[in-house]
C-alpha cells in the first residue's frame, strides 16, 4: 500500500516472505518502506499508518474464502478517491508451456484443490468485479493476460509456487509425495527444450473508493 510523501507499506501472513522483503528492504536503503507480518483482516489500521492512496494485491484475493469481506477492509485502508489494483489468476486456464509440460496443469489442479478446501468460493477471482461492487468500491478497469516468462524463470516460479503450498496442502489431506513429484517434475524441465513459460491467466482489475460527497 502507498501513502503519502512516497510512504509504501507491505503486508503478508508469511513470515519468511516478509523476512525476505525485509532484507531486500535493507540492501536497498529503501527508508521509506516498511513491511508487516499479520493478518491483514485483524491488523490495527492506524499501525499501518494509512489511509493510503494505493493499494495493490497479487495473487492474494484468490485465497479469500471472503472476498467481499477482504475487499472492505482494503477499502477501509484507503482514503477517500483512492485506488486498488488487483492481479489474481483465474482457475481456467492454466499456465502453459512450450512444448506442453502436463505437471503445469497437474500443478495448477493442485493449486485450486488447496483453495477449495481453505473455503475459498468457486469462481472468487472471476467475481471480483462483482464483490468489489458489494465492498462499496467502483470498477473503473478489467481486462487480463498471460505473462510470458523464460523457461528457467518460469518454472523455478512455479515450483516454488508449489513447494510452498506443501504445508497447507497436507494439513488438507492432499499426499506429500503428490506435491514432491509434481515440484520435481516442474524443475526438471528448466534444463529441457522449452521456449517458454506462462502463469496462468490473469485477471488485472483497477478498483476506485468513491471520493467523498
Amino acid at each position: 500500500m502507498a501513502g503519502p510523501a512516497g510512504r509504501i507499506v507491505g503486508v503478508d501472513f508469511n513470515e519468511a516472505a516478509v523476512q525476505r522483503a525485509r532484507v531486500v528492504v535493507s540492501a536497498l536503503e529503501l527508508g521509506n518502506v516498511k513491511v508487516i507480518a499479520g493478518d491483514l483482516h485483524e491488523l490495527d489500521p492506524a499501525a499501518l499508518g494509512g489511509p493510503f492512496d494505493l493499494a495493490y494485491t497479487r495473487l492474494f484475493l484468490m485465497h479469500q474464502p471472503d472476498p467481499v469481506r477482504t475487499l472492505r477492509r482494503i477499502a477501509g485502508l484507503l482514503r477517500p478517491g483512492g485506488w486498488l489494483v488487483a492481479q489474481e489468476a483465474l482457475r481456467s486456464p492454466p499456465p502453459r508451456s512450450h512444448p506442453d509440460l502436463e505437471a503445469l496443469s497437474g500443478y495448477w489442479d493442485l493449486v485450486y484443490e488447496v483453495l477449495d478446501g481453505a473455503g475459498v468460493p468457486a469462481g472468487a477471482v472471476e467475481d471480483l468485479p462483482r464483490s468489489a461492487r458489494q465492498a462499496g468500491l467502483e470498477v473503473a478497469g478489467v481486462s487480463g493476460c498471460f505473462l510470458i516468462m523464460d523457461p528457467e524463470l518460469g518454472f523455478e516460479v512455479h515450483a516454488a509456487s508449489l513447494a510452498a503450498a506443501r504445508e497447507r496442502a497436507t494439513r488438507l489431506g492432499i499426499a506429500a509425495r503428490r506435491v514432491d513429484d509434481l515440484v520435481r517434475d516442474i524443475r526438471a524441465a528448466a534444463d529441457g527444450a522449452f521456449e517458454w513459460v506462462s502463469s496462468g491467466f490473469v485477471l488485472d482489475l483497477t478498483l476506485r473508493k468513491p471520493a467523498a460527497p
